[in-house]
């Protein structure tokens, strides 16, 4: 029982290389079979919200058996960048518009910027911990991330268009709050480190 939360975390990395294959998939066939193509999106979306459950799970597992690592939070805190990280790299190839695009563009690039930081400072044996803002942004990226899938997911399976209106503007709002907090976040990690310096 106690190696659950690591293979709950690892779940979460596997399933994220699975769930861009989808939506890759998802939009090669959308001009063959919409109908398909909306089942694939669908399978996406149910295997993200698991990975994304897992997310709490696993912390909250391991609080529970008293399994906290120092491998199992590397773990944990990797596994979400990865998550989102091909998602909404396969989402911005295949299906977002330009202006989500540039949204998912600073939500990544402030994470590859934090991980350089936190990397930077622990060569210092200093550390950088998660702030809530970083919580915050987290929540609202995998909000924004299942609402998207559930859009296409929606849209192609021809569900009704207060439904689908709902659902993208849901992604929009989400996303975006994700980016503003990302930024935010970024700054403050940023201040932080430079009172400390």
């Amino acid at each position: 029982m106690s190696n659950l939360p690591t293979l709950l975390t690892i779940f979460r990395i596997v399933a994220a290389p699975a769930i861009a294959g989808l939506v890759l998939w998802a939009s090669q066939i959308v001009h063959v079979n919409v109908e398909t193509a909306g089942q694939v999106y669908l399978a996406a979306l149910v295997l993200f919200i698991a990975a994304s459950l897992t997310d709490w799970l696993d912390g909250y597992l391991a609080r529970k058996l008293d399994a906290v690592t120092p491998l199992g939070a590397a773990l944990d805190h990797a596994a979400d960048k990865v998550l989102i990280t091909c998602v909404l790299v396969a989402l911005a190839y295949a299906a977002l518009p330009w202006w989500l695009v540039l949204a998912s563009v600073l939500i990544l690039g402030r994470d590859v910027a934090v991980a350089g930081l936190r990397e930077g400072i622990s060569a210092q044996g200093k550390t950088l911990p998660v702030s809530d803002l970083g919580k915050w942004k987290a929540a609202a990226e995998m909000a924004g991330v299942a609402a998207f899938l559930a859009f296409q997911t929606a849209a192609l399976m021809l569900a009704p268009q207060s439904l689908i209106l709902g659902l993208d503007w849901a992604a929009r709002i989400l996303l975006w709050a994700a980016a503003a907090l990302a930024l935010i976040s970024g700054a403050q990690y940023l201040a932080v480190l430079t009172r400390k310096a």
